[in-house]
């Protein structure tokens, strides 16, 4: 413990900062050469994993279509045989040389076995078999073939059916158990055999079906076939029967082909049960290996066996330790190569990055003037510079020129904090500036706050002093009425309160009407922007003695959200107000316009102007303040446009996009 914490003590104090900078620096390039070194490996394993799989995989739809075409050309090769006319007239008449025929035919076409049957279903001639009894074969292929239909496909042979052609000896397989194969206790034989067949009816002049010929290939200890396939695709192929190896180019280490082996678990689970092709790694005999098989389907859809390709996972392994050893190799020069860079590097940066300390250290201490100077000659100068914006130089008091340092990174890092402390003067002069302004602000806010308070309770008592001077005046005197109403006896004397009471009654709605509109117009929430500034500025040109022209291009019968359209109505009010007030104005004109990119408001008047500079000074402008503010709530803009003598113009745009934003 004791001797960790002088080592601890020790790297603290002894370690400066182009040594720590020497350690940081390797210790990153180690990181990241194991980093790039691990991804690199596992990408090139990810790659070659893919590569031997896709190739395994086309390997694999090669051999099925190899196979596939040697089923088609069995049907070929039977179907000239039977449309030959010498074939229809030996079968005619009994010919004895009608079995030296299909020995011809199956040694041509390279055939395990070539029979002509009847209609009966009984053997007329055997390729295999010269005395023929009574045996028949009955099977799918046969029957439809005697209906007039070609067949073709795989089927297994039974037992009967091989020693009957004298082929059993080939088809028997003894079954030989090896690791990580599927088990089957007490069945130590296969006799039956896997066979390409093909059946093609035979025809009469008049086209009746006399018979069929009936042939095929028994793929059982055929190896040419997987052979060739193995020498054109270069990879181990096999045929099964179920899961056993009838055909292969897979060896066992005795020398003899695996024949007589299965198929792992694993596979037989996907490709014979699911009826699936599997690729993927598999145990094949005493070793691993790259692998795909499909299924072999007969002619009722039921899996009878498999084809099989693959390649030794060996040599993919070698590759992937080859690799390894070629990066560690390369990684091991890189360390030592960047040990001697980083070496040389931290030497060189060491008394240039002092440099930029101390003058950074002056900055901390609140000297703004300090600049980095890269000759030893200017270290005195260092308090004399002044700040000249407009340029990347700076000058030295004297008005000696300190030009930009040209050269390495360290110099050019030089003359971005030179750059940059002359833009943090600027800058700290601008912020002063826009502090003063925030500020200014600010106490405008606070004047708007007081006078929205102030308005408000104004407000109240206006609305208050309306409702008992003149509705509730009304209200008194139709109740004196009523009670003269009930006292009196003539019936015209009735009539005339009555129509005096509705005269006050109709005044007092009038009163009640206005009040309530000059607080919130229902129109605004009934019929949109447009016709509630319609209607406000007919009521206000009935009250006012000034012209007011409203102008509408492109926006009627548009709505937008409440608080778009109150921000409007109450900036058009406050306009109006203000011209009313302030303007002296004969003439105004309201335009409202709408385009792709933004809405537009404009109230202009004819009036006397004013110095906004001049009242913005004396805190004369919180009405106006009031509509800006409430045009930057809802992402818009107020331009206010007026000079003394020239009439004033408010514009009020809010771009299309923040409606778009605040509705959503």
């Amino acid at each position: 413990m004791a001797r960790l914490e002088r080592l601890k003590v020790m790297v603290k104090f002894k370690l400066n900062i182009w040594q720590k900078y020497f350690l940081g620096f390797n210790i990153v390039i180690l990181t990241i050469i194991f980093i790039t070194g691990y991804m690199a490996i596992r990408l090139f394993y990810t790659e070659v994993e893919q590569k031997a799989e896709v190739t395994i995989n086309k390997d694999l739809n090669a051999l099925s279509r190899i196979f596939f075409r040697r089923v088609d050309n069995n049907l070929f090769y039977l179907y000239f045989s039977a449309n030959n006319r010498r074939l229809y007239e030996m079968i005619t008449d009994n010919d004895p040389a009608l079995r030296e025929m299909l020995l011809e035919l199956k040694e041509k076409k390279e055939l395990s076995f070539a029979s002509i049957i009847g209609k009966s279903g009984k053997i007329i001639a055997s390729a295999n078999n010269d005395f023929l009894s009574d045996n028949s074969i009955n099977n799918n292929f046969i029957d439809r073939s005697l209906k007039g239909e070609l067949q073709k496909g795989v089927i297994v042979l039974d037992e009967d059916f091989l020693t009957q052609e004298g082929l059993l000896e080939q088809a028997r397989i003894q079954i030989v158990h090896t690791p990580e194969a599927r088990q089957y206790n007490g069945i130590n034989e296969e006799k039956r055999g896997l066979a390409i067949v093909a059946a093609v009816p035979i025809y009469n002049d008049e086209h009746e079906i006399i018979a069929a010929l009936y042939g095929g290939e028994l793929l059982t200890r055929n190896c040419n076939f997987i052979d060739e396939v193995t020498e054109l695709l270069k990879v181990t192929a096999t045929i099964f029967l179920d899961d056993l190896r009838i055909a292969t180019s897979v060896w066992l280490k005795n020398g003899e082909r695996a024949i007589g082996t299965r198929v792992s678990e694993e596979v037989a689970s996907v490709v014979l049960d699911q009826g699936k092709r599997y690729l993927g790694k598999a145990f094949i005999i005493d070793e691993w290996y790259l692998t795909a098989y499909d299924p072999i389907f007969n002619d009722q859809g039921n899996v009878v066996g498999m084809l099989y390709v693959g390649i030794p996972e060996a040599p993919f392994l070698q590759t992937k330790k080859e690799t390894v050893s070629i990066f560690i190799l390369i990684a091991t020069f890189s360390v030592l190569l960047a040990v001697f860079i980083v070496y040389f590097m931290a030497q060189t940066i060491k008394k240039p990055l002092q440099k930029i300390i101390s003058t950074m250290q002056r900055v901390e201490s609140g000297d703004l003037t300090q600049r980095y100077l890269a000759n030893d000659h200017d270290k005195n100068n260092y308090n004399n510079i002044k700040l000249t914006p407009k340029s990347p130089s700076f000058l030295l008091e004297g008005g000696t020129k300190i030009k930009e340092f040209a050269g390495d990174e360290i110099q050019q890092l030089g003359n971005i904090f030179n750059k940059m402390m002359e833009s943090l003067q600027a800058n700290w002069k601008r912020n002063q500036e826009l502090q003063e302004k925030l500020e200014e602000k600010e106490k405008m806010r606070l004047h708007l706050l007081k006078k929205i308070i102030v308005t408000q309770e104004e407000e109240r008592k206006r609305i208050s002093r309306e409702l008992h001077d003149e509705t509730s005046q009304s209200l008194t005197s139709l109740m004196l009425g009523l009670k003269l109403i009930h006292e009196a006896d003539d019936i015209s004397e009735v009539r005339k309160l009555a129509s005096n009471f509705r005269e006050i009654i109709y005044k007092t709605l009038e009163e009640i009407q206005w009040l309530s509109y000059e607080l919130r117009p229902s129109a605004l929430d009934d019929l949109g922007l447009e016709a509630a500034l319609k209607r406000y500025i007919k009521e206000l040109s009935q009250h006012a003695d000034i012209n007011i022209e409203y102008e509408l291009h492109h926006c009627k019968n548009i709505r937008l959200i409440s608080v778009i359209e109150t921000t409007v109505y109450r900036v058009v009010q406050e306009a109006l107000t203000n011209v009313i007030r302030h303007a002296g104005a004969q003439n105004v004109k309201v335009s409202l316009k709408c385009d792709d990119k933004n809405m537009e408001v404009i109230v202009e008047d004819d009036g006397k102007g004013f110095d906004f500079t001049a009242l913005q000074k004396e805190h004369q402008t919180l009405g106006l303040f009031g509509m800006t503010e409430r045009a930057t709530l809802v992402g818009g803009e107020l331009i206010i446009d007026t000079e003394s003598g020239k009439g004033t113009k408010v514009i009020l745009r809010i771009p299309l996009e923040e409606i778009e934003e605040l509705s959503s």
